[in-house]
Formats: C-alpha cells, structure tokens, sequence
C-alpha cells in the first residue's frame, strides 16, 4: 500500500488502474482518527515489527523463519474498504474535472474533505472491531481507478497474543463459522 519508487515504476505498466499524477492525494489514518500525509520512511513490514516490539509480542513465525522452515502462523490480515465506483468518486474529487485517460495530469486536483470523513468512519469502525493497536496500516489511495483504503491488522487477541483463530473467527476454525462471520460483517 505505500508505492516507492520501484513500485511506481512497476505501476507505470499497469497504468489502466493507477495514475501517478493523483499520487499526492493519497494520505493515511493514524491513532486517534488524524488524517496524515502518507509515511513512506517505514514500510508496511517495520511497522508491524515496531507495534509488536512496543507491546513485548514475539511473531510466532520468526523462529521458524530462523531454521529456515516456512512461516506457518497467519500474523497479519489486509481489508480492503471502499464502495461503489461513483459514490467514491464524489467523495474523493467532488466536482472536480478528473481526467481518466491514462497518462492523463491530474496534478491540480485536490482531495475534498468528504473522503477524509468517510475514511475517519472507517478507520472508526476497524478500531471498535479489531482494537485501534491493532492497525498497523490505513492507507487511502485516490491515485487508483476506484478510491479505497487498505487497511493492515494484527490478529492479536485479548491476552496479548497472535491468534488469527481468536480474534477473526472467534476460535471458530471451520467453514461454517467463517461464512457466517463474514456474513455478519457485511450487515
């Protein structure tokens, strides 16, 4: 979700869905719901390691990763947020021109303060659900063809642990309870 430099360059191939002249408009939700200019200085990687260091959380995968075996533990979930084409739209440019020809500049354009609210409701909604410690990342990107934010989160259950079992599907760990949690996030 943070594109540096070899990103963009990759990006550029696949310009039907990114426009880099919109990259400025990107921007992230940090603690406390503030709206910040995207922190490219960290990735996404070191910013897990640092939360987790700060709360005393060893990743179960490390030692594995150390014996050169596979990671088996699942230490992190990625949610992508975002709605309908044109509602999302509207609430990043407003009335704005958008050019959506590819190679199109759109280096003028700038973000409406309706994106920034829905993006502080989401961000809400994924602290109240998952625990605000636990987003390592909530970046909103306008530089795609449809406004969206990534969202990364740490499974780390109520007695300081990684447990994608615990917190995700309720130590539920079968087909059943998985469709009818992602059943009752949808409502």
């Amino acid at each position: 979700h943070l594109r540096r430099l070899a990103d963009r360059e990759a990006a550029k191939k696949a310009q039907w869905n990114y426009d880099p002249s919109r990259e400025h408009l990107n921007f992230e939700i940090g603690r406390g719901g503030v709206v910040k200019e995207v922190d490219k200085s960290k990735s996404i990687h070191q910013r897990i390691e640092e939360n987790l260091k700060a709360r005393g959380i060893k990743d179960p995968n490390i030692p594995l990763i150390t014996q050169g075996l596979d990671p088996k533990y699942r230490t992190v979930a990625n949610f992508i947020l975002g709605g309908n084409r044109e509602v999302m739209r509207n609430l990043a440019f407003g009335n704005q021109k958008v050019d959506w020809e590819h190679g199109a500049d759109n280096t003028e354009l700038k973000r409406m303060p309706d994106i920034e609210a829905w993006a502080k409701d989401a961000y809400a909604f994924m602290c109240k659900k998952f625990g605000e410690q636990n987003i390592a990342a909530f970046v909103v990107h306008l530089d795609e063809a449809n406004p969206h934010v990534h969202c990364t989160v740490l499974p780390i259950s109520e007695n300081n642990r990684i447990s994608f079992k615990k917190v995700f599907l309720k130590g539920n760990d079968n087909k059943d309870a998985l469709s009818k949690y992602m059943e009752n996030l949808h409502t």
